[in-house]
């Protein structure tokens, strides 16, 4: 009896981590040019709220060079992509769920600077 208990609890617990990418999407919005996509694009095979990691964006998005070169703009000092904290972490700026942060501002006074897409 007790080894059928533990086996039915098993196979309960599997179904419910199987079903988590789907269940903990429910009712989340997507924000900005990420708008249209599918939750597995970004989370593929992760069983719990996460956030993708900087691997998972380079994927799409390119390379960290390739960002800081696309990211420049002439006569501005400030560029997130290339910053001297070295290679920051997407999601410590970007958000797809909630409000974007631009950590420059934390320590620099900079100009208001709009996140593409959002």
């Amino acid at each position: 009896m007790q080894i059928r208990f533990k086996a039915a609890l098993a196979a309960a617990i599997g179904a419910m981590l199987l079903a988590a990418p789907s269940a903990f999407a429910q009712g989340v919005t997507i924000h900005g040019s990420h708008a249209g996509m599918k939750c597995e694009t970004c989370h593929a095979g992760q069983t719990q709220k996460a956030a993708p990691s900087q691997k998972t964006c380079l994927k799409c998005h390119g390379s960290y060079e390739a960002l800081a070169k696309k990211t420049a703009k002439p006569g501005e000092k400030f560029n997130p992509h290339d910053s001297h904290m070295g290679r920051i972490e997407c999601t410590q700026c970007h958000s797809m769920h909630a409000t974007s942060h631009y950590i420059c501002r934390d320590c620099h006074a900079i100009p208001d600077r709009k996140f593409k897409g959002e």
